[in-house]
């Protein structure tokens, strides 16, 4: 039987995480759609050409990724070879305000969420000895700003266990690399739910902080992350950042 490459792209119902189900299907990889809203989801998996599948689960449900991730290997007809780890939450905050329970929101989604799913799929990449595994960062990884202290912080966990990562998987044929884009027109950014009239003066504002003069957009991480995945065979322990120059020095 004929298979098709496959991938499982997390928070996969908006913004970026949608944009790099898009690029791939267009690849020809059968797409795995994880994330919490199953309307979303299926609109993405409309547009998905080459195939698609739901997983509505919430990456802090231990249960729910159980039952999904022993779904990927009851398809004969898709090689699952790519897994990137987009879902998370942005919340920003003084370091006073918010207590212990933003801090476990945070890491919880954007760490351990993250590595929970990284646990369930990482055997199946062992048995084939290969696989791809991508987790989307954050430029507030590498350089945190005042008010976002929890998110860096997670982000900055994810950069550390990406490295040890690529170092204990690499002998078993499993690349992992990170992206960590900059400022990127997404659902995740509370300016989008302003009046028009204000989302459009923020988005203004936000633009003259780049150096190429504009925020991201979904479409242009989810090349970076379809390069780090699919086409960079001789690269691991990367974190690759498209930025629009933002974090220069």
């Amino acid at each position: 039987m004929a298979t098709k490459k496959g991938v499982l792209i997390s928070g996969a119902s908006s913004g970026i995480g949608a944009a790099t189900a898009r690029l791939f299907s267009e690849k020809g990889y059968f797409c795995y759609l994880l994330g919490r809203n199953e309307e979303r989801l299926s609109q993405v998996a409309l547009q998905c050409r080459s195939g698609a599948s739901l997983l509505k689960a919430d990456l802090t449900n231990d249960s729910q990724l159980k039952k999904y991730i022993g779904h990927l290997s009851e398809r004969p007809d898709v090689d699952l070879e790519v897994l990137v780890n987009n879902a998370g939450i942005f919340e920003q905050h003084d370091f006073l305000e918010g207590g212990l329970d933003l801090w476990r929101r945070q890491f919880e989604t954007n760490l351990f969420g993250t590595i929970a799913l990284t646990m369930g799929v990482l055997p199946l990449f062992y048995q084939k000895n290969k696989g791809s595994i991508v987790n989307v960062s954050s430029g507030l990884g590498l350089r945190p700003s005042p008010k976002a202290s929890a998110y860096s912080a997670a982000k900055a966990a994810l950069n550390a266990w990406t490295s040890s990562l690529a170092q204990e998987a690499g002998p078993k044929g499993v690349r992992v690399n990170a992206i960590s884009p900059g400022l990127v027109d997404t659902p995740i950014h509370s300016f989008n739910q302003l009046p028009e009239s204000e989302r459009l003066a923020a988005k203004k504002q936000m633009d003259t902080y780049q150096p190429l003069g504009r925020m991201g957009t979904p479409d242009e991480i989810a090349q970076a992350i379809y390069f780090l995945g699919a086409e960079s065979a001789w690269t691991t322990g990367a974190n690759l950042t498209v930025d629009g120059g933002i974090n220069l020095p």
